[in-house]
């Protein structure tokens, strides 16, 4: 199954949550646009430093885990147990392309699917403190993370 520490997973979410919605969509739209390059569009709607924040955790990730958290968001769209985890993450492989990681930030941002493919493999509500307290732990200034 995961090989991704939960507690990674749950700083991962906690970072996420601090993205404001409207500047993933702004650069979205800004690369679709071909300023993905430009001063601006690293900054669409104001300060976006909780996006790079975001963006350097998941660089940090393998491949492997990126795929792994894909496929969560894979597993929350299926309709049968969770031994399709399998099928979810052969399809978040097939999938994959160079933009994975902007997948990712668009899927962790926009979406609860992630969540809800922790739920659908059995990691619930306790998992979710224990995981909660765990990423305040790390979630210490930049200077003090050994992640």
């Amino acid at each position: 199954m995961l090989t991704i520490p939960i507690e990674r997973i749950a700083l991962i979410l906690d970072r996420a949550s601090d993205v404001e919605p409207a500047d993933v969509i702004a650069s979205e739209i800004a690369t679709d646009f071909g300023r993905g390059d430009d001063e601006e569009s690293d900054q669409p709607l104001g300060d976006a430093r909780a996006r790079r924040r975001l963006v350097e955790t998941l660089e940090r990730l393998t491949s492997k885990e990126i795929y792994e958290l894909l496929a969560l968001a894979e597993l929350a769209d299926f309709d049968g147990p969770a031994a399709s985890w399998d099928a979810a993450f052969q399809r978040a492989l097939d999938m994959a392309a160079p933009d994975a990681l902007s997948r990712l930030v668009h899927v962790l941002v926009l979406s609860d699917a992630i969540e809800v493919g922790l739920n659908r493999l059995g990691y619930g509500s306790d998992d979710d403190e224990a995981a909660g307290e765990a990423a305040d732990r790390e979630n210490a200034p930049e200077d003090d993370q050994g992640f």
